[in-house]
């Protein structure tokens, strides 16, 4: 193969600062956990893992100085017998806080626990891929296992080439470390978590989830709260087909009170505005040295956790929804799938959230510190009992 038709593509600014924030809050890393019932053979998923990354390239890449570039490698399956996740603390899990291996160089891996459950979890640096990239890899995975081609990704764009292309509208959004989490302040422990990672199952879905999500959060406050929506760039040309980073924020000023719906048509109309195009390298931050970057993001996490100072309260996602049986092979069959975000020293709060089966699997990291765990315990109780409350399924019966 020559060096002309060897798949690479610069880095970009989004992702230079993504290589500060993995050693600020390592490993920085995106999980995509998917349990099921029965057993996977771990040749069998190598197999398929390797047919999906010949098809999708970005999921092999390695850093080689301002670009990307393929390696060749697909992803490794690491087998790690008897292990589950303990989602009440999921903080404290060795494996899924591990660098990606079996070298340092690699951006994915993918894991296959046989505890109580057999579960795939698939790993990707955020540096290298974004959520939907992630679930373009995943998808074609289970395609490969149950004997069908992959749709693969090959082109060779992230934003900046996509936002040069496109172009954009107007001017970013000023971001000051200003604004309030919902789960407020607390001194951070060196001996302690500095991130939880915790989750709840939502026995509802319906429409303008991330919109409920926020107001939910609004409410906690007494002042105005902004979030920041990941805005999946892929939409302004659906022909694309990119792994890459191409995900940039849609940022919500939310008062306490105002409802879903309200939230909703703010969402609605930056999206039409194309507002997520002005947000490449807000800031600048990328062009400052390495080592200034870590310092702010450092400086970010220590205003936020004793002032309550952030440049965002939370930012919310959707990963959108996935059919479990159109992912079931012979002898295994999955029963649910959930995102696991990274950590970042910027962020107070990231919440994902997925569809599978009539359920919401919602995760969130969350900065840690004094008080903090059970403030986000009875958080994450409240969005749970609202969302069934508010999507729940009403009774049609005639009285």
């Amino acid at each position: 193969m020559s060096n002309a038709t060897i798949f690479r593509r610069k880095i970009t600014p989004t992702e230079r600062l993504y290589f500060s924030t993995r050693t600020v809050t390592p490993p920085f890393v995106m999980h995509l956990a998917v349990h099921g019932e029965g057993s996977l053979d771990p040749a069998t998923l190598q197999r398929a893992v390797d047919v999906a990354a010949a098809a999708n390239p970005g999921t092999r890449l390695v850093r080689d100085g301002d670009e990307w570039v393929d390696s060749g490698l697909a992803a490794t399956v690491r087998v790690v017998p008897g292990w589950s996740l303990n989602y009440a603390a999921l903080e404290d899990d060795v494996v899924i806080n591990s660098p990606i291996g079996p070298t340092p160089d690699r951006t994915t891996e993918v894991l296959l626990f046989t505890g109580e459950s057999t579960t795939v979890v698939f790993r990707a640096f955020h540096g290298a891929m974004d959520g939907m990239g992630l679930r373009m890899w995943v998808d074609d995975v289970f395609r490969a296992l149950r004997g069908y081609p992959p749709v693969g990704a090959p082109d060779p764009i992230a934003d900046a080439e996509l936002v040069a292309r496109v172009g954009a509208p107007g001017k970013p959004t000023l971001v000051l470390p200003t604004k309030k989490a919902p789960t407020g302040r607390g001194r951070q422990d060196p001996t302690a978590p500095r991130w939880l990672l915790r989750h709840r199952t939502i026995h509802a879905t319906g429409k303008g989830v991330v919109a409920r999500v926020a107001a939910i959060l609004a409410a906690e406050s007494t002042v105005t709260s902004r979030f920041m929506i990941p805005v999946d760039l892929r939409r302004h040309d659906p022909a694309l087909r990119s792994t890459g980073n191409l995900a940039l924020p849609l940022f919500l000023d939310v008062a306490p009170g105002e409802n879903w719906e309200v939230v909703s048509g703010r969402m609605r109309a930056g999206l039409e505005a194309k507002s997520e195009l002005n947000q490449l390298d807000n800031g600048k931050l990328s062009k400052f040295p390495s080592g200034m970057v870590r310092g702010v993001l450092r400086a970010s996490n220590w205003l936020g956790a004793r002032l309550n100072r952030n440049m965002v309260s939370a930012t919310v996602s959707h990963m959108g929804k996935f059919d479990l049986a159109e992912m079931a092979v012979p002898g295994w069959t999955p029963t649910t799938m959930r995102v696991l975000p990274q950590h970042s020293g910027s962020m107070p709060l990231l919440f994902t959230m997925v569809e599978t089966s009539g359920t919401l699997e919602l995760t969130v990291s969350c900065r840690n510190g004094a008080g903090i765990e059970a403030r986000l315990e009875t958080l994450l109780d409240r969005i749970a009992t609202q969302l069934e409350a508010e999507l729940a399924p009403r009774d049609m019966t005639v009285r």
